[in-house]
């Protein structure tokens, strides 16, 4: 995976990583946010590569899926080695296919339908392998033997990239989502609550069938995805808290499906277009309902500062009064991009070298645009106590930046 360079003077942005050395960076939380999306991951790691060339390193990093096992390599490592680490774990569990790159027309779908292919036969180094026995045959079987693929490598590969005994230090937050296999309930595993693991890890991953659930604490968990693919609540449940102190707060939340895309002309076309919808977890929808809550939040502190001081000590005015905070919010949204002509239905499983440099650059590509147009504006509103929406406009070939 090709590392990127630039020679623009990074932005100063207030972290725990940095604070120390910089004490007139600005006070501000920065937050990634990485949906499921399996093989499409390489897109998160262009994108942090961008974020990081322009000086926005996280405070606290949030995850589902091959999202969460990104988050946890970031958390995991001090900054110098982040995407040192990103990149080889994205090398360890990719494979080059010995396919020539001839030009004409459908190449790259032969190319992405043997990745694809690769993938389901004989699994993928350092991350998963077949299962000599079909689950099918077992009978009164333990939840974590039924599953097509072995995930013991990748057990190894995240012990080989994440310090977790830094990660625990709490040098930068970790929450990954996972779903309770028996009771059906979402769950946050939270690095400022409790000790993570690699099991934790492991469990925002194990997306069934494919995957076995993991067993914590006596409760078997899987992907989190099979819940809410996209893990913004999160950060919505954080910053409802009214006890919280005033924060302002810029948000980079990367989505590997996309809700809007083209109308498909082939069977593999509509079964993208299903899975795009599916895992998109109404990702747009979750933000204009959260900018709608955080909007009138915001109206009920600004109405409670219009009241008398009588009007005030009434326990029912004060009860609504909670409901309003000063948490100031820029989420800035960045989402992968079929490439038409050339993507399958299989892109979220293809994890060939080719497809991975791709997706990367596709990340790289689209958030150094988002910030190179619309970062004067989330820096000009930073002071103010609203909740702004950045993102781009996917029904375009060469999209704009739009502010919602």
């Amino acid at each position: 995976m090709t590392t990127k360079t630039t020679t623009q003077k990074p932005t100063k942005h207030k972290n725990k990583d940095s604070v120390e050395n910089n004490p007139a960076a600005i006070e501000r939380k920065i937050i990634y946010v990485f949906q499921g999306g399996g093989a499409l991951g390489t897109f998160q790691v262009g994108g942090v590569e961008a974020l990081h060339e322009h000086g926005y390193r996280a405070d606290m990093v949030v995850g589902i899926s091959i999202g969460g096992i990104n988050a946890a390599i970031l958390a995991g490592n001090p900054p110098e080695k982040r995407l040192d680490m990103l990149k080889k774990f994205w090398n360890k569990v990719t494979v080059g296919i010995p396919l020539p790159n001839l030009p004409f027309a459908g190449m790259s779908k032969i190319h992405n339908y043997f990745g694809a292919q690769y993938a389901l036969h004989m699994g993928q180094p350092g991350f998963y392998k077949p299962k000599v026995i079909s689950p099918l045959l077992l009978h009164k079987a333990t939840p974590d033997q039924l599953s097509f693929y072995d995930t013991t490598p990748l057990r190894e590969t995240l012990n080989e990239v994440i310090d977790f005994e830094y990660l625990n230090q709490g040098h930068v937050r970790l929450c990954v989502g996972a779903t309770d296999l028996a009771s059906g309930e979402f769950v946050f595993f939270d690095s400022s609550k409790q000790q993570i693991k690699v099991e934790h890890i492991m469990a925002t991953g194990a997306l069934p069938p494919s995957f076995p659930p993991i067993e914590i604490d006596g409760r078997f968990y899987v992907d989190g995805g099979v819940y809410a693919n996209t893990p913004l609540s999160k950060v919505i449940e954080e910053f409802a808290d009214t006890e919280h102190e005033i924060e302002n707060v810029l948000c980079f939340m990367f989505d590997l499906f996309s809700a809007s895309g083209p109308l498909p002309h082939s069977m593999d076309g509509m079964c993208e277009r299903v899975k795009d919808i599916q895992y998109s977890s109404h990702s747009k929808r979750s933000n204009q309902i959260y900018a709608t809550a955080q909007n009138l939040s915001h109206a009920i502190r600004f109405l409670g500062s219009k009241l008398s001081p009588e009007v005030r000590e009434d326990p029912e005015v004060q009860e609504i009064l909670k409901l309003g905070h000063a948490h100031r919010l820029a989420l800035v949204h960045v989402v992968y991009r079929s490439v038409t002509g050339t993507t399958l239905n299989s892109k979220d499983y293809n994890f060939s070298a080719e497809a991975a440099h791709t997706h990367y650059q596709q990340g790289y590509d689209i958030t150094k645009k988002v910030i190179e147009t619309q970062q004067h504006e989330w820096e000009k509103v930073q002071d103010s106590d609203s909740f702004s929406l950045y993102t781009m406009d996917s029904d375009k070939d060469d999209p704009k930046v739009i502010k919602i």
